[in-house]
């Protein structure tokens, strides 16, 4: 009966796809950052300083 309960060999596989699958992913998105372009990493960079004219921010609303 409890040897039941501490028999994970069936489980086996499954650990292993999931621990390619981190790593397939992990890879990839490491690729991804690196084939980024310049540009879109420096609007993506500026993005929160840009102000908008459609939202009221706290300094327009001081003025």
């Amino acid at each position: 009966m409890f040897k039941s309960l501490v028999d994970f060999s069936q489980y086996e596989s499954f650990g292993v796809l999931v621990t390619v699958f981190f790593f397939l992913l992990f890879i990839g998105m490491i690729v991804w950052v690196l084939l980024l372009k310049k540009k879109y990493i420096k609007k993506m960079e500026n993005l929160p300083l840009q102000s908008d004219d459609e939202t009221t921010t706290a300094h327009k609303e001081q003025e």
